[in-house]
């Protein structure tokens, strides 16, 4: 395992299977000093909870790449043009960031508002901060991605990339355990997107494909069939492992879903012909 306070690298030349976790950083020391006035837990429910954890297996072959900051701090699943231009004061060029609908609700690459809705920031920022956060935090973490899948293409040829997230279970409905997303068959193929949904199926999570999520940046940026690069966001419903008030991992339910991804993990590759 490769350490840098910005990420953990893990490099296993012998797999084409790279998982990549963006959002479970918990680094929260120091960055945001006095400049919020919201609490650690209202902080902490943006945060993809111990996604880290549940996908760590120091006996499978993968690549794994892992954001130890905060998804409230940057959000690596963005585009680096979706700006809230609203958060910044000083001089800069307000018309080259897009204003998509993620912007607008407050939640673009650097986000306005926490998980329920209030302002992160009790003051706006000089520009300078955004410029800072994106060429420290969120573009050596992108240009690891690329360097990650440039590698392993040119050893195996192909790449499947599992981009892990989990979500809250007050914004899905609660007959829904995982989401699969492969931007509507643009990122990778149908056929992978089965495979993993038969596997969730058996150890009984119910699933469903591009619904509500078809897939975010990473997946939309990475996913390229046609070159033999497919991306498939995988969202699991945080109930099914976590307590959410508490942030408590329910011991059982986790280990439970630890061994369904070992299970998918061992399958992809001893079936390499599949994918």
């Amino acid at each position: 395992m490769k350490n840098t306070c910005l990420f953990n690298y893990r490099k296993n030349k012998q797999s084409f299977l790279f998982l990549n976790i963006p959002h479970s950083g918990r680094d929260y020391l120091n960055l945001f000093k006095n400049s919020t006035c919201l609490s650690m837990n209202e902080l902490r429910k943006s945060e993809d909870a111990y996604i880290d954890l549940l996908l760590d297996y120091n006996f499978l072959k993968y690549n794994s790449l892992t954001a130890n900051f905060p998804r409230i701090f940057v959000d690596l699943n963005r585009s680096p043009l979706e700006l809230d231009v609203s958060m910044w004061k000083g001089k800069f060029n307000k018309t080259f960031f897009n204003r998509t609908l993620k912007v607008e609700s407050g939640i673009g690459v650097i986000p306005k508002v926490c998980f329920s809705g209030k302002n992160i920031y009790k003051d706006l920022f000089f520009f300078k901060e955004a410029r800072k956060r994106l060429l420290n935090y969120y573009f050596p973490y992108h240009k690891k991605i690329k360097t990650i899948i440039q590698e392993i293409k040119v050893l195996h040829n192909k790449v499947l990339v599992l981009d892990c997230h989990s979500m809250s279970s007050e914004i899905v409905d609660a007959n829904i355990d995982i989401v699969l997303s492969n931007n509507l068959g643009k990122s990778a193929d149908f056929i992978i997107i089965d495979k993993l949904k038969s596997f969730f199926h058996s150890y009984g999570y119910k699933v469903k494909i591009n619904i509500p999520f078809i897939g975010g940046f990473i997946t939309q940026h990475y996913g390229k069939p046609i070159n033999n690069i497919h991306a498939i966001q995988i969202e699991i419903n945080k109930k099914v492992y976590l307590s959410e008030k508490s942030f408590t991992v329910k011991n059982r339910n986790f280990n439970k879903l630890k061994n369904c991804f070992s299970d998918i993990i061992n399958y992809i590759n001893l079936n390499t012909k599949e994918f």
